[in-house]
């Protein structure tokens, strides 16, 4: 994202970044259910050119679908900004009831949409839910093709390559040229039929390497698959780790023109700032805010207690005290006026005992003889 979008963007989600919202979907989704059904393009197996066939097919009733979404959002933004634009409607009632968005809710949509745009098994088929009923063996576990795709593979990059992530490959130079390619295609294109491209892109992609296994070619779903669970060994993880990866990459990519085609524009500072959808995770935030809040005041008000309140005076540590300074007191202003030379206190202490040896006054008058 050039600097102006990254501007608008932080201004609209409070200081916060496309990274950070990322998982902002899935938030939506625990608190209105409904609204998943927005992060799915499901295939028809049983229509027209079957299983990842030549031809694909997919639900997308009441514009509820994955494609439908992104464009539908896209378009309700740009709608805000003043821009003149025909976009898919959809009715949120149908999707999850009392749900409202704002136009920073509008955007943190459209990002993570657009990453699940390119998440294979968020383009598969119904037959499979998309992955679910499909079983793979992988690291020891069974676990489906999908949770492979969704978090196996981040989970064991994360856990197992803890210093990967401070390198440099979330860098769009590692994918320059599909970066130069797609804005050039965004400009000639447009919104809708690069949204329509990314899609056919991600469904090829899934039929072709993410429902096959990498290095023995089974296929893992559809009339044709092999037994399961299938092994997903290590030279297969790391062969679908390096798919996944660039995926990461080129949704980080695409998202970043469809960012800056909307807040570069001069209608971008009429979006506002803020959003409308709550979701669970914001109340138990907003619950643990309030909760430091009062304990922040509570420790705030024990101090002032203790600045104002009257000393409490301990008469054994008092007398103690006192003792202690009598004897250090004198010890102190003995040294500041005589120093620590031997000879000077040699000299004192003989005074002190000639004048105990000296009368300390003389008769005042004659003294009596006695014989």
């Amino acid at each position: 994202m050039d600097q102006e979008a990254i501007r608008q963007l932080k201004r609209m989600l409070d200081g916060q970044d496309a990274s950070e919202v990322a998982g902002w979907g899935h938030q939506v989704d625990d608190t209105y259910p409904g609204m998943d059904r927005l992060h799915f393009q499901v295939h028809d197996e049983k229509a027209e050119g079957g299983f990842c066939g030549a031809t694909r097919v997919s639900k997308c009733e009441d514009n509820i679908c994955l494609l439908q979404a992104i464009k539908h959002f896209y378009g309700k933004v740009l709608s805000d900004e003043g821009r003149r634009t025909d976009f898919p409607a959809i009715d949120y009632t149908k999707v999850a009831k009392g749900i409202k968005f704002a136009d920073a809710d509008l955007l943190k949509m459209l990002i993570n949409l657009l990453g699940d745009l390119h998440q294979p098994m968020h383009v598969g088929y119904a037959g499979d839910d998309n992955g679910r009923r499909v079983l793979v063996k992988f690291r020891g576990e069974k676990i489906s093709l999908y949770d492979v795709w969704d978090k196996a593979i981040s989970e064991a990059v994360r856990t197992t390559e803890s210093n990967f992530w401070l390198g440099g490959w979330t860098h769009v130079r590692a994918v320059s040229a599909e970066w130069e390619q797609d804005k050039a295609r965004w400009k000639e294109d447009g919104a809708f039929k690069s949204f329509e491209r990314w899609l056919e892109e991600s469904a090829k992609f899934a039929c072709e390497k993410a429902y096959v296994h990498p290095t023995t070619g089974k296929k893992l779903a559809g009339p044709d698959a092999a037994p399961e669970p299938v092994e997903i060994d290590e030279a297969a993880y790391q062969e679908w780790r390096e798919m996944w990866l660039k995926q990461i990459l080129i949704a980080g990519e695409r998202t970043a023109i469809v960012m800056n085609d909307i807040l570069d524009a001069k209608g971008a500072a009429k979006l506002s700032k803020g959003g409308k959808v709550q979701t669970k995770a914001d109340e138990e935030k907003a619950k643990e805010q309030a909760e430091w809040e009062k304990e922040r005041q509570q420790r705030r008000k024990e101090e002032r207690k203790s600045r104002t309140s009257v000393p409490f005076i301990n008469p054994t540590v008092l007398f103690t005290n006192l003792c202690i300074a009598a004897v250090t007191v004198p010890m102190t202003l003995l040294v500041a006026n005589h120093g620590l030379n031997p000879q000077t206190w040699m000299s004192f202490l003989r005074s002190l005992l000639e004048a105990a040896e000296t009368p300390s006054s003389a008769p005042s008058g004659p003294t009596k003889r006695h014989e």
